[in-house]
């Protein structure tokens, strides 16, 4: 009788070992579903760009490919006007991304424009601008939170109507 509780006991531990590492398993293929993640800038607007004041719209596309809803929690980035870092913001909303679909998200980016040479000013003036952002996205993982790179590339050329286009030459990681 002892014999049968002990293999009884010892067999219950096994299954239950196999059924706890299929929930790692899974937890694991949740995060790599993740790192597949599609991350697009798709525009930078200019609500105020003056000597007192930066005042941008950031625009990002995010999708994902997987089948698992993707939770981002927060961005943290680093916008750059040809190459001059403009300076740092960050993106505090959840949201929630659900399997093969993607959202757009945008946020406020303002700083004063302490360090901003003025060949910035005078290209924007001219239409001769490329926007960089450089970020980090978050998203919570039933294993923690999960860190994503994004960069991406926004580029402003005057057309012959001196109206303004913007072509999106975003990367993804």
């Amino acid at each position: 009788m002892r014999r049968y509780v002990l293999m009884s006991g010892v067999v219950f531990l096994i299954l239950l070992a196999g059924i706890m590492s299929m929930g790692c398993e899974s937890r694991e293929e949740q995060i790599r579903a993740i790192e597949d993640t599609e991350i697009t800038v798709r525009s930078i607007e200019v609500n105020e760009f003056s000597s007192d004041l930066i005042d941008l719209n950031v625009t990002l596309d995010i999708y994902n490919p997987n089948d698992v809803t993707a939770r981002l929690e927060r961005m943290n980035y680093t916008v750059y006007a040809n190459d001059v870092n403009i300076g740092n913001g960050s993106f505090e909303e959840a949201v929630e991304i659900p399997p093969e679909e993607g959202r757009r998200t945008s946020t406020n980016f303002t700083t004063e424009p302490t360090i901003v040479p003025a060949t910035i000013f005078s290209a924007l003036r001219q239409g001769e601008l490329v926007w960089s952002v450089e970020g980090v996205l978050y998203f919570d993982t039933p294993l923690g939170t999960f860190e994503q790179p994004f960069s991406g590339n926004i580029s402003e050329t005057q057309n012959n109507t001196g109206q303004e286009e913007i072509s999106d030459n975003s990367s993804e990681e």
